[in-house]
């Protein structure tokens, strides 16, 4: 007699950490899951401003942009040179534990620094949105 078997795929990402997928050179959604140290930072970007005829120029607002900068540590070689497609990547998200996808741009990627003889780390900025004063989110 046979037991029915039943398996569930879930589309869900692990809650802790951040969880990003992007488009490999070779057509593969790549997955990885930053769990590790975090530094989210807001970079003001130029302000709107108005200029009257007389008087000094006002500034109306000021937005900014949410960034995030992502470490992975201990890894080795092939797990290094996977995460190195993430800065070439035209298509690069940001999973929810439910499962919502976010684009998100990757700004920045120091160098990955050598922690042992065969070990590295990867460090990678996110644009994450940009942020307007007049709106709430």
């Amino acid at each position: 007699m046979t037991q029915p078997y039943t398996l569930q795929l879930r589309p869900s990402c692990p809650a802790h950490g951040v969880y990003l997928r992007w488009l490999s050179p070779l057509g593969n959604w790549e997955p990885w899951l930053f769990d590790g140290d975090m530094d989210p930072t807001t970079v003001p970007e130029a302000g709107t401003v108005f200029r009257p005829e007389q008087g000094p120029t006002l500034l109306l607002r000021r937005g900014g942009v949410d960034k995030l900068l992502l470490r992975a540590g201990n890894l080795t070689p092939a797990q290094h040179a996977t995460l190195t497609t993430l800065l070439d990547s035209p298509q690069v998200y940001m999973q929810e534990a439910s499962g919502q996808l976010t684009a998100v741009l990757v700004t920045a990627a120091p160098a990955g620094r050598t922690s042992s003889d065969n070990r590295t780390t990867f460090d990678v900025e996110v644009v994450l949105r940009p942020r307007n004063p007049l709106t709430r989110v």
